[in-house]
């Protein structure tokens, strides 16, 4: 369930961050009003898409790389964003499910589709917060709730 503070800070009549980055990685938790925009700023910025894919793809690979090859089990994803494929926390469990992962943003969206969809293994835990990477003592305070800080 939505929480209400969260419902009265989305509006999905104007074009948002998370949803049009959401269009440029292929996703579909976006609206007509983002594709618009997007479109707008692919024409300006060609390659964005690219980098935007490209981007997400790293994460994927720098997080397994983590994981495998350095033995880390804890992340703080900060700007998570809309969920897609392979997030944080999917990447890491497929290799080490004992992982832990708290996500990190401010935006009502993200936050919202972030509670109802991201789940984590039972040996791992999976937390979001709803905080603001400008106060970082707060970021980690709240973390700490989950991570070994």
């Amino acid at each position: 369930m939505l929480d209400d503070s969260l419902r009265d800070r989305i509006d999905t009549s104007k074009p948002h961050s998370a949803r049009f980055w959401n269009y440029f990685v292929g996703g579909k938790d976006n609206y007509e009003v983002d594709r618009e925009i997007g479109d707008q700023i692919k024409s300006i910025f060609p390659g964005l898409v690219d980098v935007a894919v490209t981007s997400r793809r790293f994460l994927g690979r720098a997080v397994r790389y983590l994981a495998v090859e350095q033995g880390v089990r804890q992340f703080l994803d900060i700007g998570t964003g809309l969920p897609t494929a392979d997030n944080t926390h999917e990447v890491a469990q497929r290799v080490a499910p004992d992982s832990r992962i708290v996500y990190v943003d401010n935006d009502p969206i993200v936050l919202a589709h972030a509670n109802a969809l991201l789940t984590s293994t039972p040996e791992g835990r999976t937390a979001y917060l709803d905080a603001d990477l400008y106060d970082p003592e707060a970021v980690l305070e709240a973390a700490a709730g989950t991570l070994d800080l």
